[in-house]
């Protein structure tokens, strides 16, 4: 596989705003700024005449959006056939955070260092998570109820973004936190526990992507967990009231190949 690299200037600011969030920069400070409109940045959404379809002609900046050949989401199989034996390694730390309102999605801001990924000789920190409904990666042509977005970066700008699928099932306390966040926009102190909230089995399907918002800069690593969660129907009955549409279409895959692999995790 290549290793993934990116002009930290052009991939940093819109990835620390949200891969899906895309009108709000600055996900590492401890405060949201103004939503796009009022922040002089091009206004897009999920339909419409600013909808996916045309987000390469809203902008100079957007045109990866249409003329890019390694865009993201796209259909991840099952099972990937090459696997890799080298492993991510997550170290998760307990922190709090701040819940903030893009305008295109709610993210979770953390206070500190909740999570590092060690891969391809990087340390990527936890920049935010973010969520979209329904889930962007359709595995096998299927789409479950939603998808979050664990954001990853490093210093120069890389960047790795751990993806997990939800679907309707048991409650789950460990992402309550987030829950409570999207239900009331601005809410700081929420506790964030990375190791509990991604699934246990630790198998991923990794894939170099892009942004799944404009300004869709490619050179994104994916590493997207194959083991969905379980959120109940209250639980996603939040989301639903705050963004219920604002996943962008899968992409065409062209010749890149997935690859399947796990994960080790440790929490401080």
């Amino acid at each position: 596989m290549k290793k993934l690299t990116l002009p930290a200037l052009l991939l940093l600011a819109p990835l620390l705003a949200s891969c899906a969030a895309g009108g709000s920069p600055g996900a590492a400070a401890s405060s949201a700024p103004p939503p796009a409109e009022h922040a002089g940045e091009v206004h897009w959404s999920y339909d419409g005449e600013e909808g996916p379809d045309e987000w390469g002609h809203l902008a100079k900046d957007f045109t990866e959006c249409e003329a890019g050949d390694a865009q993201s989401p796209i259909d991840l199989p099952d099972h990937a056939e090459t696997k890799l034996t080298a492993h991510p390694k997550i170290s998760s730390s307990p922190t709090v955070g701040e819940s903030v309102d893009t305008g295109h999605t709610i993210q979770l801001v953390p206070d500190g260092d909740a999570s590092e990924v060690e891969w391809k000789d990087n340390e990527f920190d936890l920049a935010q998570v973010h969520f979209h409904m329904p889930s962007e990666h359709t595995v096998e042509g299927k789409a479950l109820d939603a998808e979050f977005h664990f954001v990853h970066t490093t210093e120069d700008g890389q960047a790795l973004v751990l993806g997990v699928l939800a679907q309707q099932g048991d409650e789950n306390k460990a992402w309550q936190p987030f829950i409570d966040g999207a239900a009331e926009p601005g809410s700081d102190e929420l506790p964030i526990d990375v190791a509990a909230m991604l699934p246990s089995d630790p198998t991923f399907e990794e894939y170099a992507g892009s942004l799944t918002t404009p300004p869709c800069t490619e050179g994104v690593d994916w590493v997207v967990y194959h083991e969905p969660i379980e959120l109940s129907a209250e639980q996603i009955a939040v989301l639903e009231q705050t963004y219920d549409n604002n996943a962008r279409p899968t992409q065409p895959q062209g010749d890149r190949e997935a690859y399947e692999g796990t994960v080790t995790i440790s929490n401080d």
